[in-house]
């Protein structure tokens, strides 16, 4: 029991310390990050799940550890064990990324509708309310801090072609969310992107991070 508080400690902590420096984090255009993705699992029955990245090189942190893959024990309610006994409730890292991000399409988002913007966007995109919980915590200083702000969702087949995550044994449903934000400084009028709801079945992966421009 003293290892799972322990755990959760160094993870919440890793998290809020991440999240207490997000508005301060560099937005430079020319080296984006992809900030505090994390996953979840929830399989059917308890499993041995081994999670991969394939943009390993760009990695910047992880917890644990990545050596080659996560090798995890991941109990239905998405508790998970690591191969020396450790608890985690999900996987954490930051990568570099190396495309060519463009706002030609998404929302106009200000301070004041910020709550609601996000709850209803993941609510309708797929995330339960733990997940919601978690992201808008980390995300809505960075939209307050901005109080105008450009977003742009990346979902689950865009990630993939740009930074892939294979789980085995294979998620019936895989979510994943990233927020793009950009600050202006005037109201802008942009298409307003056409998001997709997933619907949750049987053993599921979802993950969120999100990037500053």
């Amino acid at each position: 029991m003293k290892k799972i508080f322990l755990s959760l400690f160094i993870f919440s902590f890793i998290f809020i310390l991440a999240g207490c420096n997000i508005t301060n984090c560099s937005n430079d255009p020319d080296e984006p990050v992809d900030y505090k993705p994390v996953l979840y699992i929830y399989p059917t029955e308890d499993i041995n799940v081994n999670v991969a990245l394939k943009n390993k090189d760009s990695l910047l942190t992880t917890y644990p550890k990545y050596n080659n893959g996560w090798n995890m024990f991941v109990k239905t309610n998405g508790d998970m064990y690591d191969e020396k006994g450790n608890y985690y409730y999900a996987l954490y890292w930051e990568e570099k990324r190396n495309d060519n991000f463009k706002f030609d399409e998404g929302f106009y988002v200000t301070k004041d509708n910020a709550i609601s913007f996000l709850e209803d966007k993941l609510s309708y995109i797929g995330l339960n309310d733990k997940e919601k919980n978690e992201f808008i915590m980390y995300w809505l200083p960075v939209l307050e801090s901005n109080e105008k702000s450009l977003v742009k969702f990346e979902l689950t087949d865009e990630l993939q072609s740009r930074s892939e995550i294979v789980i085995s044994p294979k998620p019936e449903t895989f979510i994943r969310v990233h927020i793009n934000i950009k600050k202006v400084d005037k109201e802008v009028n942009i298409r307003e992107q056409e998001l997709i709801k997933f619907n949750r079945s049987g053993y599921t992966a979802v993950e969120w991070g999100g990037t500053i421009y």
